[in-house]
């Protein structure tokens, strides 16, 4: 089998920045967006790194946003749209002016997961066109108990029209699942992750502690599903889920029952192949029990944690996977850009960082 390097194409650092969490959002042909999740606030650069726009969105304005805004995303246009689990669905120019100003589809009960870059939501075009496919931890009311019914009428990614506002639920849990069995699970289990293909029209679906890739062919005006294919990920452990009244509704994860579960947090289409990045459980059972009883010391909880550091591997045409060894980046999480990986630097000094690095780089085999 092929082994894989990340080689750095390019790099460009943005300097005399004041912000108490500055990430990298995504790029364009002319400009790198950022933006400082603390505090809501949008930093826009050439790509020679000189400053263009900041500007935020805070307080009683149209258009205004929360911290609890998810990765930033681009439409066909370079506008950008950002979903807040708060106040709702932007779409913004890249100086800040709004265009539109949509609300939440349903009040969120529950919002967690590590901070990172990968992508939460995709633009993407159908029949000429812009959608906003994304998830939420609650995307519609509960009719009746928290039981078995309500898995086998979840419909897990939400399709927002950027002009009109209409947003409809799509895609139920396919038939083999594990969260058809009939038990209950948290709400992190079964958060999905998700990239489209434009170009073939297919669409590639994971449920975070569920080891299995499910693609649909979506050229038509539901997605229909055409193949699922099994992850064989070194450390992941899928869970079965627990009995009626063990966890409640909206409840994304629990520490006492299940830590460190393993948990794909992001699968990219990237050329023929996949980009998968998890979570694995760690191997120490003693020191998981612990943990579920609260006596594990500082010392198992971060050997513990070491364990379950975010892993990525390609998933080849063939099927084969293959560990990925990637340089240390901030936050442990890049973004895909067509044919391109960008990432931060990794801050390792202990004084206040101003200055910020991003790299731009391509998968090659060796």
């Amino acid at each position: 089998m092929p082994s894989y390097k990340l080689e750095v194409l390019d790099s460009v650092t943005v300097k005399d920045i004041l912000a108490t969490l500055f990430l990298f959002q995504t790029a364009d042909d002319e400009h790198l967006l950022f933006k400082d999740a603390m505090a809501a606030e949008i930093y826009v650069f050439d790509k020679a790194g000189n400053p263009i726009e900041k500007w935020n969105k805070k307080g009683d304005v149209p258009g205004s946003f929360s911290n609890l805004n998810r990765n930033i995303s681009t439409d066909k246009s370079g506008n950008l749209v950002i979903v807040d689990i708060i106040n709702g669905l932007k779409v913004l120019k890249k100086n800040g002016d709004l265009i539109q100003d949509f609300g939440i589809h349903y009040t969120q009960m529950s919002f967690s997961g590590p901070i990172t870059i990968f992508k939460s939501q995709q633009v993407i075009e159908k029949d000429g066109k812009d959608y906003l496919l994304y998830s939420l931890d609650v995307m519609e009311d509960l009719n009746g108990d928290f039981g078995p019914d309500f898995f086998h009428a979840r419909k897990n990614l939400l399709l927002t029209n950027l002009e009109t506002e209409e947003t409809k639920a799509i895609l139920p849990f396919p038939e083999g699942s594990q969260f058809l069995n009939g038990n209950m699970f948290l709400f992190e289990d079964f958060r999905p992750v998700f990239s489209y293909d434009e170009q073939s029209q297919m669409l590639y679906v994971a449920f975070q502690n569920e080891p299995i890739m499910y693609s649909y062919d979506w050229s038509g005006l539901e997605p229909i599903l055409k193949d699922k294919t099994n992850l064989d990920l070194a450390g992941f452990v899928a869970g079965t889920g627990f009995e009626k009244g063990a966890v409640g509704y909206g409840k994304p994860t629990d520490n006492k029952i299940n830590p460190f579960p393993s948990q794909i947090i992001s699968l990219e289409k990237y050329g023929n192949d996949f980009l998968i990045s998890y979570k694995p459980t760690p191997s120490d059972k003693s020191g998981l029990a612990k943990m579920m009883a609260g006596e594990a010391t500082k010392e198992v909880f971060w050997r513990l944690f070491e364990e379950s550091k975010i892993k990525t591997v390609v998933l080849t045409a063939k099927g084969n996977l293959i560990p990925l060894d990637l340089p240390e980046m901030n936050t442990d999480s890049f973004k895909v850009i067509g044919e391109d990986i960008w990432w931060m630097k990794k801050h390792t000094g202990e004084e206040e960082q101003e200055d910020f690095t991003v790299y731009r780089g391509r998968l090659v085999k060796e």
